[in-house]
């Protein structure tokens, strides 16, 4: 039984160097990008922990998993200040859950408050500065609760904490997602139920630790073999079934987009929506997309959507699209060596020739033969 949470660091780290390399190679393969989208990016707050909350969650849990391990086997006295660590580690995953699930339902998860993660930097405080002095000698002691000190004490309260917290952020996130399925008027059945389904396991996961970190210890290999369970799961989604995760992106942003629209005009919610329209739908592909087209889907006036245009991006309708097709083109120039220019300007959803090379050469300062030629 000890080699359960074993298994589960091994696939917990296994996922966090998956995440890592699509991050990574994303990152690498990131052709040039237009000042347009650069300005979105930065309205929308993408940054580093962004991109990187899963790698960095994953991480976390195969720590986790390594710890437990220690435990049980009882190789923990033999690395004492490896002792504790798990305790700021689980203060990390529900924020850190948090903003995953903020990001990719399209919430401000930038304007997360520096007090979601106060309570892991106390508890690495507490941990490393008022451990006992022998503590070196000392560590098997402190699990057993033979040490002559209050330490293992605030060890074990700061533990239930932690462990209660990440239920708290499962729920709320659960009755969130559960909410806007029950409120949405089209069917999200292909993404939202074996979405709430994962979400609802991880909850039953949880709350299995919590019971046993506070009143049953006993159920405590259950819960890890069943926390080793969800990661295996979550590997086997990963790599079978990948479309379940971009559905319900594409599906939650819409119902959460919906939602912020009734409280009226939110601009950091439609510069948003309108940066998944273009980079995720590529509504831009579609020749005959018009400024009343695009206000539609995004539920605006016409006017309302060319003062935000203006106003946050600072370009007009046919600038914001024509910079999405000019990037489209680029990369088809590149990667479709073999496709004609005139099949790219009408695959990357311009349809006059002339006004192609004239914005081709404004933006790239040279003419799509050219830049096809010299990128080689």
């Amino acid at each position: 039984m000890n080699l359960i949470p074993f298994a589960g660091a091994l696939v917990a780290f296994l996922l966090a160097a998956s995440h890592w390399m699509e991050t990574w190679q994303k990152d690498k393969n990131k052709k040039q990008i237009s000042p347009v989208v650069t300005q979105v990016r930065r309205q929308l707050g993408f940054v580093f922990l962004n991109q990187y909350t899963t790698t960095i969650l994953f991480l976390i849990l195969g720590i986790l998993q390594i710890h437990i391990y220690a435990e049980l086997t009882g190789d923990i006295q033999y690395y004492p200040y490896f002792f504790g660590i798990h305790i700021p580690c689980l203060f990390l995953i529900g924020p850190l859950s948090y903003i995953y699930f903020e990001e990719m339902s399209g919430g401000e998860f930038y304007k997360i408050r520096i007090l979601h993660f106060l309570p892991s930097i106390v508890s690495l405080f507490y941990i490393f500065v008022f451990r006992p002095t022998d503590f070196l000698l000392t560590s098997y002691d402190l699990l057993t609760h033979n040490h002559n000190s209050n330490f293992p004490n605030g060890i074990h309260c700061l533990l239930g904490v932690a462990v209660l917290s990440i239920f708290v952020y499962t729920l709320s996130i659960f009755i969130r997602v559960f909410r806007w399925k029950l409120s949405s008027k089209e069917k999200l059945e292909s993404s939202f139920f074996p979405f709430i389904c994962l979400l609802g396991y991880s909850l039953f996961v949880v709350l299995q630790f919590v019971i046993s970190q506070l009143f049953f210890m006993q159920l405590f290999v259950v819960a890890c073999l069943s926390l080793t369970l969800l990661l295996i799961m979550m590997l086997l989604l990963k790599l079978d079934h990948k479309e379940l995760i971009p559905n319900f992106k594409s599906e939650v942003r819409s119902a959460r987009y919906k939602e912020s629209r009734l409280r009226g005009l939110n601009i950091n919610q439609i510069l948003q929506r309108l940066n998944d329209l273009m980079i995720t739908e590529q509504i831009y592909l579609n020749e005959n997309l018009s400024l009343p087209i695009l206000s539609k889907r995004l539920d605006l006036n016409t006017h309302q959507l060319s003062e935000i245009l203006n106003f946050h991006l600072g370009c007009t309708f046919r600038n914001y699209v024509n910079q999405f097709r000019l990037q489209e083109a680029a990369r088809l120039l590149l990667e479709k060596p073999d496709m004609t220019i005139l099949s790219v300007i009408y695959a990357s959803g311009f349809n006059s020739k002339s006004s192609f090379h004239k914005l081709f050469i404004e933006q790239f300062g040279q003419s799509p033969q050219n830049y096809r030629s010299l990128k080689k």
